[in-house]
């Protein structure tokens, strides 16, 4: 817990105003690619702040040593990624990208496609009718003579969770993204491949909020297009590494643990076998829980400038999901 306090203050009080200066040319943004690479060449200088030295004194971690090195001027130095170390352009690919879907921060929302095109569970009272507007002829071509029906294909669906929140996100000052299913085919080689990027936008039509949408497939790089198909790839990475912060690891990780600490704690006796069990899993967990409620998901928090911009939204599409989920299944 001393670890993680000390963390969330060096990142409050030194690492976020040092990274807002580095970027203020465009502020909030990055200016260039190597603007990025510079994260990971240069680094970024940072202020002298009390959290930051004791971080390096306290927890000689060689992570610590590796992000903020003693002597010299106090730096922010990220790892080279090892996708990157031998080619700059490797996360470009269509492979890394597919890769990164299964062995990224989020690898646990691909699914198998068990229904073509996919459908939504969207209320059509309120929403209409969300289906997919990915059609055969979108795909075919690339599934190496085998059809849609064999059973090659996997999607990563985030348009429902995101469509209800997106007429408010993309109404925040210098905000826009998008709701994204994208299909995946399984190779003959057992390579995953994308075959077909769907971005939608909220539409409001007689009451309802439909959707405008519009399907994108591979393209080679080098072209217009196929820097539009590199746009279309960052908006799902957009979509995926929200969903990761917010829902597959602070709600579905951190939160959903909170009942059951509350509970082992309040009617377990600290002898019974099942609380020593248990005890040394439940360790910092409402500490480390109080501490992101403080700074990370709250509003205005570092989630909130980062992730989805814009106050109240973090912990408001936590809350929806939280609120359905069910402790018996």
């Amino acid at each position: 817990s001393d670890f993680l306090g000390y963390s969330i203050k060096a990142i409050t009080q030194g690492i976020l105003p040092a990274v807002r200066t580095y970027v203020d040319t465009t502020p909030g943004e990055f200016d260039s690619f190597q603007d990025i690479m510079n994260l990971y060449e240069g680094g970024i200088k940072l202020p002298m702040v009390p959290a930051l030295e004791e971080l390096r004194k306290q927890f000689p971690l060689q992570l610590i040593k590796d992000l903020l090195p003693v002597g010299g001027d106090s730096l922010l130095k990220l790892p080279v990624p090892h996708i990157i170390q031998a080619d700059q352009q490797a996360w470009r690919t269509d492979e890394e990208f597919a890769r990164e879907v299964l062995a990224g921060v989020n690898p646990v929302m691909i699914t198998r496609l068990t229904e073509f095109p996919p459908k939504s569970s969207l209320d059509p009272s309120k929403f209409g009718d969300h289906t997919s507007t990915i059609t055969a002829a979108h795909i075919q071509k690339n599934l190496e003579g085998l059809t849609v029906q064999q059973n090659r294909l996997y999607i990563l669906d985030h348009h429902d969770r995101f469509m209800p929140f997106l007429i408010e996100v993309n109404n925040l000052p210098g905000n826009f993204i998008y709701a994204t299913r994208t299909l995946f085919f399984l190779r003959g080689d057992g390579r995953l491949t994308p075959l077909a990027i769907e971005l939608s936008e909220p539409v409001i039509l007689g009451g309802l909020t439909t959707a405008k949408s519009k399907v994108y497939t591979p393209v080679p790089s080098g072209s217009v297009e196929g820097w539009v198909w590199e746009f279309a790839k960052a908006y799902v990475a957009v979509n995926d590494s929200g969903w990761h912060q917010l829902v597959s690891h602070w709600l579905n990780t951190h939160a959903v643990m909170e009942p059951f600490v509350i509970s082992t704690n309040r009617h377990l006796s600290v002898t019974h076998p099942v609380h020593k069990l248990l005890s040394p899993h439940y360790r910092d967990t409402m500490t480390i829980n109080a501490l992101a409620r403080q700074t990370l998901i709250n509003a205005g928090g570092i989630f909130e400038m980062t992730v989805f911009p814009g106050k109240l939204l973090a912990l408001g599409m936590s809350s929806v999901v939280y609120k359905d989920w069910k402790f018996t299944e």
